[in-house]
């Protein structure tokens, strides 16, 4: 099986105006042959979405959301929905990213992958532990996070991309974060569980990202000896050599 290799940058409130997002935009389309056999996405903020596409349309990078409305129209204040997404530009949404899990429950976020799908955008599911657990307990909750959002949803397969995001490990330096034999353990783990919910064949082609203090620095061996597809990126993702340094050290 052949690692499908794919980065995507979550600005978050990282990447403030129109200008600043459309250089950056302009830019990394400049340097793709840098990380060329690399999938490269950018999810800016709802506000920067339309510039971004703009920016970068007919490109080989891809534009989404960092979260979509778990209803699909209504009365819904500040909710934008996955089909105003779609028609904004995005491919794609991250969903259920520990920072909108606060308010965002597993019932919920299994809503928005459905939405996400049936609006022709390719979910980006976010699961990961608080922390871990020496008995193994956070095994299990990851396990709950996979299993509430794709159950009986298994249409979902061919899109999909998981996004492993341990919440202790976010915000430490590249020095500190997830030592990669900790992340490869986690990231069988979580296609064994993929596996018992989807049918096996396609669950062994998602891709599995790891989101965690990932750095230029620890990129490379995260991700050759962590087992991912590639990376979710935040604050090293706000720059354009940053992220461009991620990418190339996923090329083959």
């Amino acid at each position: 099986m052949t690692k499908k290799r794919l980065v995507i940058a979550n600005w978050k409130m990282y990447v403030h105006t129109p200008l600043e997002a459309k250089k950056f935009a302009q830019s990394l389309r400049r340097k793709t042959r840098a990380f060329a056999g690399v999938e490269a996405a950018l999810a800016p903020s709802f506000a920067l979405l339309p510039v971004v596409a703009a920016a970068l349309k007919g490109s080989s990078v891809r534009v989404g959301a960092q979260t979509l409305s778990g209803h699909e129209e209504g009365a819904h204040t500040g909710d934008v929905s996955a089909a105003m997404v779609k028609a904004a530009g995005g491919t794609f949404s991250i969903i259920g990213h520990s920072e909108r899990r606060l308010t965002e429950d597993n019932e919920y976020v299994h809503k928005q992958l459905v939405l996400a799908a049936t609006n022709g955008l390719a979910p980006v599911l976010c699961v990961g532990e608080c922390e871990r657990s020496q008995d193994g307990a956070h095994f299990s909750f990851i396990a709950e996070q996979i299993r509430s959002a794709l159950t009986g949803s298994q249409s979902l397969a061919g899109k999909l991309v998981v996004a492993y995001e341990p919440v202790w490990a976010i915000g430490k330096s590249a020095v500190d974060a997830m030592k990669p034999e900790v992340v490869r353990e986690t990231v069988i783990f979580i296609r064994k569980t993929l596996a018992e919910v989807l049918p096996r064949e396609q669950a062994m082609r998602i891709p599995i990202l790891y989101g965690g203090s990932v750095e230029p620095e620890n990129a490379k061996e995260l991700f050759i000896e962590g087992g991912v597809s590639g990376f979710l990126v935040g604050h090293a993702s706000a720059q354009v050599d940053s992220f461009v340094g991620i990418l190339q050290a996923c090329k083959k």
